[in-house]
């Protein structure tokens, strides 16, 4: 928790400012009950009337003062706690954008959603509230013990056993429901993981008509959540309940002794109201701070799972003294007896993988799903570093190479074409923020997009949706290739980037592709081999290995994987188009 006051040093001004004001309002509740104590003994007692007016103007001054200055505290707790929470937002934000694909393997975004909004939401109370605040009950505990003292300390001593054994309580709470907080905290991410999948796949869910299983997962979840709840606030009243009992015991005994002190003498009347009225202002803040105490509990466990993710190690990042890249990237790629393995898994994807890529050539890569493909593109960007051997472009080992300098030279399209809710000029110039709208527009048209795209309401400033709902498929992916265009990388990977298009979109995009593959060096990933046709060379892979290559014309000829693809997808092929030619009419004989 310590580490959280990290956040506060920015804003020591307000910080200061705040317990200034703090120990103000402290003070200002002291002062209450001692000029009360005053219009009893030298007012009412003494019977002076004339001091009446004096006393209460004072009174309703003091009153004033703690509304003002009440104001002002909430004023500026509020803006530390939002100060703060952009804080600690900005800072998981960072830390998330700068963390390897491997992070994300292993991680459900419904969790990580979790920890930027309640968890940091958490972390906001604990810094503007309950530390601020329970330094102010600190200071109101301080300032009216020594006022009570000075109103007689038999009745002091009296107040302390209650005082003691309920500030145990508090904390005997405390402990008890830490385990609690950090368990609740699991149920929270782990309901809002749900919610996520759910949402994420809502139309999967409803094609396969699942909505009753999996409002029962979610609802499951939430019943978790519930039983949780109530489960601490069961353990928390229990010991309000107790601590209930021991402020009535403590009125009771300094009603009766105190009581019996006026009666016999030793003690003032308005002493007497002033001892209660600041026993009970004790009790009061050794309760709250107890009930900070168990915020703090709830807090403790938001403020590990943050810094569990600020610390998560960052294992592939830019070198401290990068290699610069002399001039404009050829675009030559070569691994060198590359294997890697997932952390999750115990089989290497990609096993002694030599292969050179000479600059402004194509490469199509070929092969089942699961046999490495992707996984061997990503390698090139290092969004993964090899398990054993070098992956170099440009002669240097991506892992020398700056990695904006390298990805800003490489433009993917992936199977998944992933828009962001934002209009579709914003989306094809994502790379390119500062693009004109006629590259952009070039760049669109090279896709075979833009015939479709000025066709919509807005043209290239209508928005799309979350992930680019609105527009099909193979809008998508065009929309994806032309981003990927206007970038004018070196290096184009095209990861099975056709698999949403029609057959006669196909066609059209080929041919652009043709003209944006020219003077870059190309990789295509494709199911459809007549995508890859027109690549220069074409490799084979098979459970990690690469086991065949050559031009197209070769493998066709060879007796291998390709060939045998080949001809599947042209018998398929000749079978879909039997099926859609008109049946010739049979002629009808009449007897």
């Amino acid at each position: 928790m310590l580490r959280l006051l990290a956040f506060l040093k920015p804003h020591r001004k307000l910080v200061i400012a705040l317990v200034l004001v703090n120990f103000f309002l402290s003070a200002m509740l002291t002062v209450a009950p001692l000029v009360i104590k005053a219009i009893v003994d030298d007012v009412i007692g003494a019977q002076r009337l004339e001091l009446l007016l004096p006393y209460l103007a004072l009174l309703l001054l003091v009153t004033g003062a703690r509304a003002a200055a009440t104001y002002f505290y909430s004023y500026g707790q509020n803006k530390l706690g939002q100060l703060v929470m952009t804080d600690v937002r900005a800072a998981l934000y960072r830390k998330l954008l700068v963390l390897p694909y491997s992070f994300y393997d292993k991680e459900q975004t419904g969790r990580l959603m979790s920890r930027v909004s309640s968890d940091v939401e958490s972390t906001r109370i604990f810094l503007s509230q309950i530390l601020v605040e329970s330094l102010n009950h600190a200071m109101t505990i301080v300032l009216a013990t020594v006022a009570l003292f000075e109103q007689s300390v038999i009745l002091a001593l009296l107040a302390a056993g209650p005082m003691v054994a309920s500030g145990l309580a508090m904390y005997a709470a405390h402990r008890r429901l830490s385990e609690p907080w950090a368990l609740q905290h699991q149920r929270f991410a782990k309901m809002s993981a749900t919610l996520q999948d759910s949402l994420a796949g809502v139309k999967v869910v409803k094609a396969f008509a699942q909505e009753a299983q999996e409002e029962h997962k979610f609802m499951a979840t939430v019943a978790e959540v519930r039983a949780g709840s109530l489960r601490i606030n069961d353990l928390w009243n229990r010991r309000w309940a107790v601590i209930g009992s021991i402020g009535r015991f403590m009125q009771l005994l300094m009603i009766g002794v105190g009581g019996y002190m006026v009666m016999a003498g030793s003690l003032s009347l308005g002493a007497l109201v002033a001892a209660i009225s600041l026993s009970l202002l004790l009790l009061g803040a050794v309760n709250a701070l107890g009930t900070q105490l168990n915020a703090f509990s709830q807090t403790a466990t938001a403020s590990v799972r943050i810094f569990e993710l600020l610390d998560e190690p960052v294992t592939i990042r830019s070198p401290a003294r990068p290699q610069r890249l002399s001039g404009e990237l050829r675009g030559e790629i070569e691994f060198e007896q590359v294997s890697f393995r997932y952390p999750t898994s115990r089989a290497n994807t990609l096993r002694d993988i030599n292969l050179r890529i000479p600059a402004g050539s194509s490469l199509a890569v070929v092969g089942a799903t699961g046999s490495g493909k992707s996984t061997l593109v990503h390698l090139i960007g290092r969004f993964y570093d090899p398990t054993a051997g070098r992956v170099l472009v440009d002669g240097h080992d991506v892992r020398t190479l700056d990695l904006a300098d390298l990805r800003r030279q490489i433009g993917m399209v992936a199977q998944d074409a992933l828009l962001f809710s934002a209009s579709i000029a914003e989306n094809i110039a994502f790379g390119r923020p500062d693009a004109p709208r006629e590259a952009i527009e070039r760049a669109a048209k090279l896709a075979q997009a833009h015939d479709f795209i000025v066709q919509l309401p807005d043209g290239y400033d209508t928005k799309i949706g979350e992930r680019g709902i609105g527009l099909s498929g193979g809008q998508r992916q065009r929309i994806a290739i032309a981003r990927a265009i206007l970038l004018d990388p070196r290096i184009l990977i095209l990861d099975d980037s056709m698999s949403a298009v029609d057959a006669e979109t196909e066609k059209l995009l080929q041919a652009a592709i043709r003209t944006v593959m020219r003077g870059r060096t190309t990789i295509l990933i494709a199911h459809r081999l007549s995508t890859v046709e027109q690549a220069d060379r074409i490799i084979v892979l098979r459970e990690g290995r690469i086991v065949e290559q050559g031009t197209h014309a070769e493998l066709a000829r060879s007796s291998g994987y390709y060939r045998h693809v080949l001809e599947m997808q042209r018998m398929s092929a000749a079978e879909t188009m039997s099926e859609t030619l008109p049946t010739a009419p049979q002629t009808v004989g009449i007897c």
